[in-house]
């Protein structure tokens, strides 16, 4: 009997003509090269005509336009309406992931904490759903350039990081920030057409 299991294998792969056996072969590397992340040329950045962000999120990458803004929060649309706000360069929340979460009062919440470091970010995430976690300000960093802050939820085993770059113009430029406990940080690039 173990003699017969042997030898299907053999006969199977033996049968198989040469034309798949490379298919085989480099299809793990197709697979590996399309998970690299992109970078985007000079000229791709000057061709387009609407302000858009990059985003890495783990192995995957999009590119995201700018829908709308209102009251100083940006709504940046890509694929399949997946969907990203953000306020003052911070993402206050998702829509179309996987794993989605709101940041509650974001504005006054981002302002306070920018204004006296110190304070409260309260989540509610959609998947697990968790409503009103709350992440307490640990470290914060600011200048003109740049804001870090680290915050640490009591509740969860949950340590969220934001860092934001500005430009001279005093927009976002960059982002890294944790979004939901079960995400790895997203890394955004913003482009602006003035």
């Amino acid at each position: 009997m173990n003699n017969l299991k042997m030898i299907i294998p053999i006969v199977f792969l033996a049968s198989c003509n040469s034309y798949y056996f490379p298919l085989l072969i480099e299809t793990p590397q197709k697979i590996i090269n399309s998970f690299k992340t992109y970078s985007l040329s000079e000229e791709y950045i000057q061709n387009q005509q609407y302000s858009f962000l990059t985003i890495a999120l783990g192995q995957q990458n999009a590119t995201f336009v700018l829908s709308s803004i209102e009251n100083n929060i940006y709504t940046w649309v890509g694929r399949d309406n997946i969907t990203f706000k953000t306020f003052r360069g911070i993402i206050i929340s998702s829509v179309g992931l996987e794993h989605n979460f709101k940041l509650n009062n974001p504005i006054e919440s981002i302002e306070q904490i920018l204004k006296n470091n110190t304070g409260n970010l309260s989540f509610n995430f959609d998947n697990p759903r968790l409503y009103e976690l709350q992440v307490s300000l640990i470290t914060s960093k600011q200048s003109k350039e740049k804001i870090e802050l680290s915050f640490s939820s009591d509740d969860i085993n949950w340590d969220p990081k934001i860092f934001i770059e500005y430009g001279s113009k005093g927009l976002p430029i960059k982002t890294i920030q944790s979004l939901h406990p079960f995400l790895k940080p997203a890394k955004l690039n913003f482009y602006y057409k003035y």
